[in-house]
C-alpha cells in the first residue's frame, strides 16, 4: 500500500498542483506581512502583536480559500487517469480499486495538511521575526485550529471526488468549489454560529473560536449538528465513490 501512495505522489512530482498550495500561502504571507508591521494607536503608543488575531485572519483565508483549492486537487488527483486515457491501465495493476481510491483521497489528505500547517508555520516564522517571541498557549490554538481544519475540511472530498468520477473531469469540481468559496467568504464575513451547519463551512467552527469581541461569543451550540451533517455527507459520498469506482464501466476515459 505504501509503494501505491508513493507512486501516486511521485505522478504529482513535475505537474502544476503544488501552485494550489502558493495560491493559499500568498494571501497568508501578505497577511503576516501587514499584521506584524508596527502600528500606532491613537494616543501615539505602539499597538502589540495580538498573535491570537493573526491566526483567526490565516484560518480565514484557509477556509475561504479551501473549498476551491481543494476541488481542484481532488478533481486532477482523481480525474487525471481519465483525461489521460489511462485508466484502464491503472486498473490492470494486482490492486483493488478500493485501494487506488482510499489511496487517491489520502494523497488529497496530505495536500490539505501540506497547505493548512504551511500557513500556521508563516504566521509563526513572521511572528517569531517581529517580536522573537511566543506566547506557547496561543500557538497551540493556533496548531489546533490548523489540525481541525485538515480534519473537517476532508469531510467534503469525497463530493469532489464523486463528481471527479462521474464527470471524469477537473472543471465541475472548480465549479463547484469556486461557488462554494464564494459562499463561504460571504458567510465567514458575517461570523455567524450557524454557518457552519454547511458542511463545506464546518472547517469555520475551529477558526470562529479564535475571534474576539464577535457579537456572539461562547461555546458554538451548532457544532453537534454540524459534526453530524458533515459525517454524514462524508459517507454517504464516500459509499457512492466506492459504489461508482468498483462497479462503473471504465472506457479509457470516455
Amino acid at each position: 500500500m505504501l509503494n501505491v501512495v508513493y507512486a501516486e505522489i511521485i505522478k504529482l512530482k513535475h505537474t502544476k498542483i503544488y501552485w494550489l498550495i502558493l495560491v493559499a500561502l500568498i494571501p497568508v504571507c501578505l497577511w503576516s506581512l501587514m499584521a506584524v508591521s508596527p502600528k500606532v494607536g491613537p494616543d501615539g503608543t505602539i499597538v502589540p502583536l495580538d498573535l491570537q488575531e493573526l491566526f483567526y485572519r490565516q484560518g480565514m483565508i484557509v477556509t475561504i480559500l479551501g473549498p476551491l483549492l481543494f476541488s481542484l486537487m481532488t478533481g486532477y488527483v482523481v480525474a487525471r487517469e481519465y483525461q489521460e486515457r489511462t485508466i484502464n491501465q491503472l486498473f490492470s495493476y494486482p490492486v483493488s480499486r478500493v485501494s487506488f481510491l482510499f489511496v487517491k483521497l489520502l494523497v488529497v489528505w496530505i495536500l490539505i495538511s501540506i497547505t493548512s500547517i504551511l500557513s500556521f508555520l508563516i504566521v509563526v516564522s513572521s511572528t517569531l521575526f517581529v517580536i522573537h517571541q511566543l506566547d506557547l498557549t496561543t500557538v497551540l490554538l493556533g496548531l489546533k485550529m490548523n489540525l481541525l481544519i485538515c480534519v473537517l475540511s476532508f469531510g467534503t472530498i469525497p463530493v469532489a471526488a464523486a463528481i471527479s468520477m462521474v464527470w471524469k473531469s477537473v472543471i465541475p469540481t472548480a465549479v463547484l468549489g469556486g461557488g462554494v468559496s464564494l459562499i463561504a467568504a460571504i458567510c465567514e464575513l458575517g461570523h455567524s454560529m450557524d454557518v457552519i451547519l454547511f458542511p463545506w463551512l464546518t472547517p469555520y467552527w475551529p477558526v470562529r473560536d479564535l475571534a474576539q469581541g464577535l457579537a456572539e461569543m461562547g461555546p458554538n451550540p451548532y457544532v453537534i449538528p454540524a459534526l453530524v451533517i458533515l459525517i454524514v455527507t462524508f459517507v454517504v459520498s464516500l459509499g457512492f465513490c466506492i459504489f461508482y469506482y468498483t462497479r462503473a464501466d471504465v472506457h479509457s476515459g470516455t
